[in-house]
């Protein structure tokens, strides 16, 4: 709540005439520029009613003139004043009591402040109405049930999966457990017989190059064997051509059959 502002001095009739007669140019000249300064003040921007009054105490005592601010009257002060949105009104011509002031300037203040606080509700009214408008509201209501609903569910079923993966992964590993011994002892009979087929392999190629020896003999066996075969049908032949011959000039007649056919076995 603003704080309120101190009771305006009101000048007496006495001082009116004073013033009037006996104040000097430079008197009203300081009063007219005032006024004016606070009117342009007002059109710039807003201030409230403790700032301006407490603008126009400060003002009188730097112009070092003590009696200056007892002269001024009812209206000058009051033009002086901003208008608080139309909540205080305005001062009458022949000045008012120094309770009637005060009582208006109190009265725009509350009146400033009630707006203010009407106008910007407090976080505790806020929270106080948000479950009324909840309620008064059946379809957020029930959007927001089954939001929570949906999240309730999807919350279970994520833990249902995640306790099939637990039981999985249990049970793979309880059947690593039984099957390692086996795995390993695979391992060690594959690596021998790994070493076995190498050993096979190895005299399978050296039975491979024996045989291709056995063979390049055998050939050259069975070359020699018909070699030898023509040279003994030559030497046969050469025999018989000879014996004929010798037969021939003994007997003076072919050779028998029966020497033929002992010479050919």
């Amino acid at each position: 709540m603003a704080q309120l502002p101190p009771k305006i001095p009101v000048a007496a009739p006495g001082h009116h005439q004073h013033w009037a007669s006996a104040g000097g140019a430079g008197d009203a000249a300081w009063a007219d520029e005032f006024a004016e300064f606070a009117a342009s003040r007002r059109g710039a921007h807003r201030r409230s009613l403790s700032d301006s009054v407490a603008f126009v105490e400060v003002a009188p005592a730097g112009c070092g003139a003590g009696g200056e601010f007892d002269r001024l009257d009812d209206d000058q002060l009051m033009s002086m004043f901003p208008d608080e949105g139309g909540s205080s009104a305005p001062g009458s011509d022949n000045g008012g009591s120094d309770s009637d002031g005060g009582g208006d300037k109190h009265a725009a203040a509350q009146s400033d402040d009630g707006q203010h606080a009407a106008g910007e509700p407090t976080q505790e009214q806020a929270a106080a109405t948000s479950p009324t408008e909840l309620i008064r509201d059946p379809k957020r209501v029930k959007r927001i049930l089954a939001n929570r609903q949906s999240a309730q569910r999807s919350r279970v079923r994520k833990l249902q999966y995640i306790s099939e993966l637990e039981r999985s992964v249990t049970t793979l590993q309880n059947e690593v457990s039984v099957l390692s011994p086996r795995v390993a002892f695979l391992d060690q009979q594959r690596t021998i017989l790994t070493v076995g087929n190498s050993h096979l392999k190895q005299r399978i190629a050296a039975l491979a190059q024996d045989k291709i020896f056995k063979d390049a003999h055998q050939e050259a066996l069975r070359k020699e064997i018909e070699r030898l075969r023509q040279v003994y049908q030559q030497q046969n032949t050469k025999l018989s051509g000879g014996l004929a011959a010798d037969h021939a000039h003994v007997h003076g007649g072919p050779p028998p059959v029966r020497a033929e056919k002992e010479l050919m076995s």
